[in-house]
């Protein structure tokens, strides 16, 4: 009767290892896709001729980003279920840093450009 139990605890101690096993090789191949997905993604997410400049949250789900298309930069607002075309800035207005990514020096300046050049004020 002593030896059956041996043989048993030794059976359930096996399993543990093959449980643990598995789980840890299932946790190692997680990682690995994970890690692939991700440069994929980031391959694809990444094309020259959108690119996403800047962007400032202005509340909950709201957005403004800066978005260059093509030769362009575009002002999007971006809320929950729409995206809004505010306007257009000249790549001069940016600040280019060495990374290439461009950040904006004054935004109140820009905005009063981009609404003088959509809404110009009548002259009487």
């Amino acid at each position: 009767m002593c030896l059956f139990l041996t043989l048993d605890t030794g059976n359930n101690i096996l399993q543990l290892f093959a449980v643990m096993t598995v789980f840890v090789l299932i946790l190692v191949v997680a990682y690995f896709v994970t890690r692939w997905i991700g440069t994929n993604q980031g391959r694809n997410f990444f094309g020259k001729n959108i690119r996403v400049i800047e962007g400032c949250r202005i509340g909950t789900n709201k957005f403004i980003q800066i978005v260059k298309v093509g030769n362009k930069f575009l002002i999007l607002g971006i809320g929950k279920d729409e995206i809004s075309y505010l306007g257009e800035v000249e790549e001069q207005d940016l600040a280019i840093t060495e990374d290439g990514v461009k950040t904006l020096p004054d935004f109140k300046e820009i905005l009063a450009k981009v609404k003088q050049k959509s809404f110009p004020t009548k002259k009487k």
